[in-house]
């Protein structure tokens, strides 16, 4: 005799629904460990300024303030981190953080990245959902209120 488990199922709920609004030139790229990533064109070559959304799974005991703690000991392991601001607000509807940081990043030189967090509560489920914007120095005063834009755009639906 066997019992079907499944996913999404009472059990196992749906991750959650993230939507961005994005400009239209922007590209629906694939990146590794997201559900949801945008780049904007460039030149081969060049990096690109994007936006990407992770979800990763945690007991119904998990909460925020241990994210937010991780991504603080992140930024602040940069031997040149210089951060740019930090808040709690509203992220995907529920209480989250924001954090915008610029350090070194090997390979692309500077680097300024704004990540969001929020921590959406499903049955005896908790999903933290990290939503990050990347730009290089040189890009970021010309693309960083597009990517703010973008950044404060998502929206959550419970999942399907």
């Amino acid at each position: 005799m066997t019992t079907p488990v499944s996913f999404p199922s009472a059990a196992f709920p749906a991750f959650p629904s993230v939507t961005l609004q994005v400009p239209d030139e922007w590209q629906a790229i694939n990146a590794y460990g997201s559900i949801l990533a945008v780049a904007e064109p460039v030149e081969p070559g060049a990096f690109r300024s994007n936006v990407v959304v992770a979800i990763s799974r945690f007991g119904s005991d998990y909460e925020l303030q241990t994210a937010v703690d991780a991504v603080v000991k992140k930024f602040g392991e940069q031997p040149d981190v210089a951060v740019l601001g930090q808040e709690e607000r509203q992220v995907l509807g529920v209480p989250g953080f924001r954090m915008e940081a610029s350090f070194t990043a090997e390979g692309v030189g500077t680097l300024v990245q704004a990540i969001h967090l929020a921590v959406i509560r499903s049955g005896s489920m908790s999903d933290l959902v990290q939503i990050t914007g990347s730009a290089a120095g040189g890009q970021a005063k010309q693309v960083w209120p597009t990517i703010r834009a973008i950044l404060d755009s998502a929206t959550n639906e419970a999942g399907a």
